[in-house]
């Protein structure tokens, strides 16, 4: 056996001579920092591929970027909560969505409604969300609690 110094601590030892480390933890060392000082190789960029979440899909096939496949369908189906019997397509629910909404009165028109005695009564149409005009039995202070509901509030 040789004496030797290990390149990786400086520390002399004995060793066979083809040996350059004290022990194979300074071996493995001197290896992975070799590794680190190496300059990374340029990679070649991969082309742009195809989006895999589900947002971005829906938001790529209505830009017209992508077509989906029968796959793709099935994944924005499951991830937006359909029932498994719903086959429409991303762009033929985007169509009936078009559709109910242009049905829609504009602001500012008159809709014709029945009452609860079964008589056509012709009302504003307002802005969204809940109308006590939808329920013509309910007043406005159906809605307001009792006074021990209120004491129960605090």
């Amino acid at each position: 056996m040789a004496v030797r110094v290990c390149e990786f601590c400086g520390i002399t030892y004995e060793g066979a001579a083809q040996s350059r480390f004290c022990t194979e933890a300074h071996r493995k060392a001197a290896s992975r920092q070799r590794s680190a000082d190496k300059p990374a190789e340029p990679r070649e960029t991969a082309p742009a591929s195809r989006p895999t979440q589900p947002h971005e899909l829906i938001q790529a096939a209505r830009a017209g970027q992508v077509e989906l496949t029968e796959a793709e369908e099935q994944f924005i189906r499951d991830f937006l909560g359909y029932a498994g019997s719903e086959k429409r397509t991303l762009a033929e629910r985007d169509a009936a969505a078009k559709r109910m909404v242009q049905q829609l009165p504009a602001v500012g028109r008159t809709v014709t409604r029945k009452d609860e005695f079964g008589h056509e009564v012709e009302e504003p149409v307002g802005p969204s969300g809940l109308s006590l005009k939808a329920f013509p039995t309910q007043t406005p202070h159906d809605l307001a609690p009792t006074e021990a509901e209120r004491a129960k509030l605090g």
